[in-house]
């Protein structure tokens, strides 16, 4: 059965950058364009192999989103991958104790994207 891996941004430029980018894995690919849409995918679908959670969206932020995925009985132990254009030092901060396997800043290197994802789904837990 193929990987599910969830894209969360409210760009959808960025959604297909990322789409384009994780192709070559062969995973499945949801898209959600707002914290609580992808909190929705979660609770009523299950529990994806990975997230990448934007930090910065309008509804409500990745750490708040993040904060309901964690709440949720199946999204304890989802791998996550934190997208932020801001300060990483700050947003480590906010998401300390949500378990975020890794950080990227936009832009991203797609190589390193990939191969972080890669790991990520292949051992079935954080890279």
């Amino acid at each position: 059965m193929p990987k599910t891996i969830l894209l969360v941004d409210d760009q959808e430029l960025m959604i297909r950058v990322l789409q384009a980018t994780l192709r070559p894995l062969g995973a499945r690919l949801a898209a959600a364009k707002t914290g609580a849409e992808a909190v929705r995918h979660v609770a009523e679908i299950g529990a994806p192999d990975a997230i990448i959670l934007d930090f910065s969206m309008p509804d409500q932020d990745g750490v708040e989103t993040l904060k309901q995925i964690r709440a949720l009985d199946c999204g304890a132990a989802i791998p996550v991958i934190m997208l932020t254009a801001r300060d990483q030092t700050l947003i480590r901060k906010a998401v300390e104790g949500l378990r975020v396997q890794a950080f990227m800043t936009k832009p991203f290197s797609p190589t390193i994207l990939l191969q972080t994802v890669k790991t990520m789904i292949e051992a079935g837990s954080p890279a």
